[in-house]
C-alpha cells in the first residue's frame, strides 16, 4: 500500500507557498511535523516583525 505524505510534510512545498500564498504557507509551516523547530520559530518572528514594521509605517 502506498501511503502519501500531507502536502505541508514537504519544506519545498510549504516554502514555495510562504513565497507565493502566504496564508497558506503559514498554515502549513504550523501542520508540518517535519520541519525544524527551530525555522518555525524563525518563520513565526519574521512574520511578527514585518507585521510590527507594517504597523509603524502606517
Amino acid at each position: 500500500m502506498i501511503t502519501k505524505d500531507k502536502w505541508y510534510n514537504d519544506p519545498q512545498m510549504v516554502g514555495a507557498f510562504l513565497l507565493f500564498f502566504p496564508p497558506l504557507g503559514i498554515y502549513g509551516i504550523y501542520k508540518s511535523e517535519t520541519i525544524a523547530r527551530k525555522w518555525k520559530i524563525l518563520t513565526y518572528g519574521t512574520l511578527v516583525l514585518v507585521v510590527i514594521l507594517f504597523e509603524l509605517v502606517t
